[in-house]
């Protein structure tokens, strides 16, 4: 999914939310990941208070997705929803929707270096992104996981900087509610226990098939496709999933 990072501008929160939320102005590495953590989802929660939606839990599943991606994406220097190897978001929630009769997952990314590292930088930045925004104030959305890894896609120090991945989710909700894909905010929509198996076959036989390093290769080029699309992050992003769909339909044969 084409990805434009987010680092260079915000919009103002209201003045106490951050001194609310201890660490929120601090760097991962000095006030600890967990600090930082709990900052994130202080902050993330004070925006949807203030527009009147339940606050989002920590669930354990989700958590550990969220920092595993993060990890990956330091580790081998890629900034996308989908991971080289072909990896979506759906994929890396398989447990968490494993036995939902439906369900609605979402997805934010960000990383920073410096004043732009802090939990309190990144959510300002979030909320300035339509599709971040929507992730961050969607009222389907009951739990979260936030993931906070020192260092950067691009090779930052890790005491300097920090890279996040935030998946957010709900089992069991209403199927006839859809969550649209974001360019910057990698969503899915509901699905039934009987497409969700459909999906499961259809991942299963796509794994055995394509290669991840064909896989990866596939979606470098559905990149550069998008990339050269004059229009707008939506249409870009309409695109790359047109191009990987084909390229693995392509792949299997």
């Amino acid at each position: 999914m084409y990805v434009t990072l987010i680092a260079t501008f915000a919009i103002a929160a209201p003045a106490a939310q951050a001194a609310d939320c201890p660490g929120a102005n601090l760097l991962p590495a000095l006030a600890s990941v967990p600090t930082a953590k709990a900052a994130t989802l202080c902050l993330l929660n004070g925006e949807r208070a203030a527009r009147g939606l339940a606050p989002l839990a920590t669930e354990a599943t989700l958590e550990s997705a969220a920092t595993a991606y993060a990890e990956a994406m330091v580790q081998q220097r890629f900034f996308d929803h989908v991971s080289p190897g072909g990896q979506t978001l759906r994929q890396r929630l398989a447990s968490y929707v494993a036995s939902a009769n439906s369900f609605v997952t979402g997805e934010n990314l960000a990383w920073g270096v410096g004043a732009l590292a802090t939990p309190d930088s990144i959510v300002k930045n979030w909320m300035a992104s339509p599709g971040h925004r929507d992730n961050v104030l969607n009222g389907q959305f009951r739990e979260i996981g936030v993931g906070i890894v020192g260092g950067t896609p691009i090779g930052s120090l890790p005491a300097i900087s920090a890279t996040y991945t935030t998946e957010f989710g709900a089992r069991d909700a209403a199927a006839s509610v859809s969550v649209p894909t974001r360019a910057s905010a990698s969503s899915s929509s509901p699905i039934s226990a009987a497409a969700k198996k459909s999906t499961k076959r259809i991942s299963k036989k796509s794994t055995k098939r394509v290669s991840a390093k064909k896989k990866a290769q596939i979606s470098k080029r559905c990149h550069r496709v998008a990339k050269r699309t004059k229009a707008s992050k939506k249409t870009r992003t309409a695109r790359y999933d047109r191009c990987m769909r084909a390229g693995l339909r392509a792949a299997r044969r």
